[in-house]
């Protein structure tokens, strides 16, 4: 079981240094108290850059003026969007570096991009904190010469009050996560993360009941909490993960699915024909034989590794392969050619790409993958 532990700032963190302009003061700050200046989308802005001039041509020159071709649809929005995170974005992000320290904004509040094409008003990066102090003065002051520069707009960059921190809302995973983990079947697995803008925690599980999701609730009721089932439930207990196929036997090529390679002691190894090769943990792997076809339902995420590890919620025996006229199935002629492959490639085994029965010549035609030399094997049907 892996969890998800992720707070996206959307942006990466530039180093640089701004100029500053000492005779810049905020209007709303009182006795060291920073005051609400008005409220926008809910949050209620605590400070403001001044745009100061109407022509921008050193930021036109870094704007996108067309949407990139991975983009289906250019918008005029998409190209917004865009030019926030790559212009204004940078800016923000060296100017916080440089007021906070490496890593130090982390414990005073949140960043993060309101884009066009997500639903936002307008573009824009925002700059929340929990309890603003001095600090906010320095940012205005090295980004405001950039705005009068007419390198970046005012309009797309806001400071806001923020009810919570980054650490708080990494804390509070590791809070959900732990909770989680007391709860959790066998086999069974969960992502969670905390939304860095709205607060509401994200759970994807596919073994919580509702009384297991009530709760969660009443254990973190200052929170919403939105539940997403990733796939089908885990079994219950004594429940079988292996599903049968309606038909044992078809005389009718099956294409889909990949082949078992190997099976038993807790494992089985799937890979080639519409698979990738990936080692799945799975209790009744005892059940099952090398050279069936199988679809897996996969419960978490695949490691990213050749082959890829991970764990079998479910396991979906496909109907065997046997032609008419073949004294041997597709399954059996797979664990056949496994045999006669033997150790004969680099990597340890083979990865059957396709399957074809030869009627005429009375052989089992096997296209294998990776090729090392050897792309194809035979085996008789006998």
């Amino acid at each position: 079981m892996k969890t998800s532990l992720s707070i996206l700032l959307g942006a990466t963190l530039l180093l640089g240094g701004c100029g500053t302009d000492a005779s810049l003061k905020n209007v709303a700050v009182e006795d060291g108290e920073w005051k609400t200046l008005k409220t926008v989308s809910g949050r209620e802005i605590i400070a403001e850059l001044k745009q100061t001039v109407e022509e921008t041509p050193k930021r036109d020159e870094r704007a996108t003026i067309e949407t990139p071709p991975e983009f289906e649809e250019p918008t005029k929005e998409t190209v917004e969007d865009l030019n926030v995170k790559a212009i204004e974005g940078p800016a923000v992000f060296q100017a916080v570096e440089k007021v906070y320290g490496e890593g130090g904004f982390h414990h005073e509040g949140v960043i993060f991009f309101e884009l066009q094409t997500k639903g936002a008003a307008q573009s824009g990066v925002w700059i929340g904190l929990k309890e603003p102090d001095e600090r906010v003065q320095q940012l205005l002051e090295l980004l405001q010469p950039e705005v009068d520069a007419g390198e970046i707009l005012a309009e797309s960059i806001y400071f806001f009050r923020s009810p919570h921190t980054e650490k708080e809302l990494y804390d509070l995973q590791e809070e959900v996560a732990e909770a989680l983990k007391g709860m959790q079947s066998e086999g069974g697995s969960f992502g969670v993360y905390v939304d860095i803008i709205t607060g509401d925690i994200e759970i994807t599980h596919d073994f919580l009941m509702p009384e297991q999701q009530e709760e969660l609730r009443k254990l973190f009721t200052d929170y919403t909490i939105n539940f997403e089932q990733d796939g089908r439930m885990v079994p219950e207990p004594g429940e079988s993960r292996i599903i049968p196929p309606e038909q044992t036997y078809t005389d009718t090529p099956v294409e889909e699915g990949g082949f078992i390679l190997s099976a038993g002691e807790g494992t089985i190894f799937v890979a080639g024909g519409t698979k990738s090769a990936v080692y799945y943990k799975f209790p009744e792997a005892d059940k099952l034989k090398v050279g069936q076809r199988v679809n897996v339902e996969r419960s978490g995420p695949i490691a990213e590794s050749y082959p890829g590890q991970g764990t079998a919620k479910f396991v979906e025996v496909l109907p065997d392969y046997k032609p008419a006229n073949a004294k041997l199935s597709e399954s059996q002629a797979v664990a056949k050619a496994l045999e006669v492959a033997g150790e004969r490639l680099s990597n340890g085994y083979v990865v059957i790409e396709e399957v074809s029965f030869d009627e005429n010549e009375k052989k089992w035609v096997f296209k294998l993958l990776p090729d090392d030399g050897e792309g194809t094997l035979e085996v008789a049907d006998q």
